[in-house]
């Protein structure tokens, strides 16, 4: 069963990584379960203790069972205790967060954590109520909350370090990186864990801390080993992007373009972006790597892939190659969805003389819709 710490470690690394993988939404209905799973252990641990030979033990079951995802942790679980009524209002605030209704589920656990009986009671409460305010982006509660459930040291180990893991994540997204690597290594140290999302999570907060220097070591060395290792290249660029290292950046690229180690739409992107920033010397590169790649079938043909195409187009045209602007401005209007690649070729074609070839460019430009039409109407007078 995935829990909240998939919304941790995705949260982490988007704040590294150039694109962003957001999943916050989609493990709602996760945690929630989860929420609802450490209620049925708790009444089936107690239904224990008070009949021990009358009742069938549901702490075996699967559904009412998590797998256990800190086998090396040696903290002591707590034995989870919860009362009737406690029970009942800790249902109704899993219920409401998983309808998704965050406002209501953080409003009914304000209501219930005053009157909460004991450690296990406060850390659930605290804990749905940490994830509510996390998929708001109220990060600060958030932060608040997944502490306490830390505090109050009421939960079982995946519910615990799950807590640790998106205080974290809370942390850091509020900007607070010094304070997220600290509880990120008491994590680590505790959980004993070698899942390299971790350590993917740990030198993305080294290098918001002003270590970049030891993430950039530490992300070469595993792309040495694994030149696939795709979460080590993402954050290496990232780290060079947040440090401007754009000369760095682009070397890493092109090298790995030479070793055909560029294959998605993503890493072809990182690289002829990365070329255009300094599109006066490298926009023919970038060209090649976008008529490759569109060839291939690597790039789709679409508005981003367009965009890129009118950028080189428009380095063309400052160097005096109005052949080569014309033809990639072609290209780029051939997969856009609005007419400003057009336009631009209606401009070039009247300043070569083809009145003709203009006016159905403006025209074409028209019919796709610019934003400035009065341009385009002053080629078909």
């Amino acid at each position: 069963m995935r829990h909240t710490r998939l919304l941790s470690i995705a949260m982490i690394i988007a704040c590294s990584v150039v694109a962003l993988p957001a999943a916050a939404q989609t493990d709602a209905q996760d945690r929630a379960t989860a929420a609802q799973s450490r209620l049925m252990r708790s009444a089936a641990a107690q239904d224990q203790d008070n009949n021990k030979t009358a009742r069938p033990d549901h702490r075996k079951d699967k559904a009412v069972q998590d797998a256990v995802r800190y086998p090396l942790a040696t903290r002591k679980e707590p034995k989870p205790k919860v009362s009737d009524e406690g029970g009942k209002q800790l249902s109704e605030i899993s219920k409401a967060f998983a309808a998704q209704d965050f406002s209501k589920t953080r409003s009914l656990a304000d209501d219930f954590l005053p009157k909460a009986s004991t450690p296990y009671e406060k850390s659930l409460a605290y804990e749905i109520a940490g994830s509510a305010a996390f998929s708001q982006k109220d990060f600060a509660s958030a932060t608040t909350d997944f502490q306490e459930v830390i505090t109050a040291n009421g939960l079982d180990n995946n519910g615990h370090y799950d807590s640790m893991s998106n205080l974290v994540a809370s942390l850091s997204n509020s900007g607070k990186y010094p304070e997220a690597l600290k509880v990120l290594d008491q994590f680590l140290a505790e959980t004993k864990t070698t899942d390299k999302q971790y350590a993917d999570m740990r030198l993305s907060l080294l290098a918001h801390t002003g270590n970049a220097g030891d993430a950039v070591a530490a992300y070469k060395q595993r792309l040495a080993k694994d030149p696939n290792d795709r979460a080590a290249l993402q954050n290496l660029l990232a780290t060079y992007q947040q440090g401007n290292n754009n000369a760095e950046m682009l070397a890493l690229l092109r090298d790995r373009y030479k070793q055909n180690l560029l294959t998605t739409p993503e890493d072809l992107r990182y690289y002829y972006i990365a070329l255009l920033q300094n599109s006066g010397t490298n926009w023919k590169e970038a060209q090649e790597v976008l008529d490759s790649a569109v060839a291939k079938g690597t790039l789709p043909k679409n508005d981003q892939t367009a965009t890129a195409y009118s950028v080189v187009a428009q380095s063309a045209f400052a160097q005096d190659q109005w052949n080569i602007a014309l033809a990639d401005y072609a290209k780029a209007a051939s997969m856009s969805t609005t007419g400003d690649a057009d336009l631009n070729r209606a401009r070039i074609l009247a300043g070569q003389g083809k009145k003709a070839d203009a006016k159905a460019a403006a025209q074409e430009a028209l019919k796709k819709g610019v934003k400035d039409p009065a341009a385009a109407q002053r080629f078909l007078k």
